[in-house]
């Protein structure tokens, strides 16, 4: 089997992880509306990102027009206001790694929208629990889906080449192969475990 296969495979398990996870919530904290909403967005999410390596705008809209929903409802005037700053923090945090083209779009979108569900002090908290998947998922599949003693090995060979040189062009030598395949992986499963995680464990800051 080769490693992009177990790749692959890697991340439906994650996915299925999350959407597992997010079913969990939707029976079990039915009575909070703010939970069954992000859990059904979710478990919608997290499939299509997993397969389809997409969050529907349909999806992201609908989340939105929810949090607005229940947070003016709930709150008035000053609800729809915390849910509009935390849309604001949502695109705002994602905002540089999407420029970069670290992430899609959509996974923008996502943090947005939950954001503006649950307001942006709790907002940063999953981001930071966010962040601490984002990191673990990457670094299993980049594990899983690159040749690392290969990229060592010639990393090794290269910095040798240059001490014997002094040609800094020979660090090009450890540059893989324009065939190495993409890590990405569905980010939204980053962004539920750490919904959940809060849900779970409260506040890290």
């Amino acid at each position: 089997m080769k490693r992009g296969e177990i790749g692959i495979r890697l991340s439906h398990i994650t996915g299925l992880i999350a959407v597992t996870i997010s079913i969990y919530y939707l029976i079990s904290e039915r009575e909070t509306l703010s939970i069954v909403a992000a859990s059904v967005y979710f478990v919608l999410a997290c499939t299509t990102d997993t397969f389809k390596s997409k969050i529907p705008n349909l999806l992201n809209g609908g989340l939105i027009i929810a949090a607005f929903a229940l947070s003016t409802a709930s709150m008035g005037l000053p609800g729809f206001l915390l849910s509009l700053s935390g849309l604001g923090l949502g695109f705002g945090l994602l905002l540089l790694p999407y420029l970069m083209g670290g992430m899609g779009a959509g996974d923008v979108k996502a943090l947005a929208a939950l954001g503006a569900l649950i307001g942006p002090y709790d907002l940063l908290h999953v981001f930071v629990y966010t962040g601490l998947y984002g990191g673990v998922i990457a670094l299993l599949h980049f594990g899983f889906q690159t040749d690392i003693k290969e990229r060592l090995r010639k990393g090794w060979l290269a910095f040798r080449l240059l001490i014997i040189t002094k040609d800094i062009h020979s660090l090009g030598a450890s540059k893989t192969s324009p065939k190495t395949p993409s890590i990405r992986f569905p980010y939204a499963t980053a962004i539920a475990f750490g919904y959940y995680s809060f849900i779970l464990w409260g506040g890290v800051l």
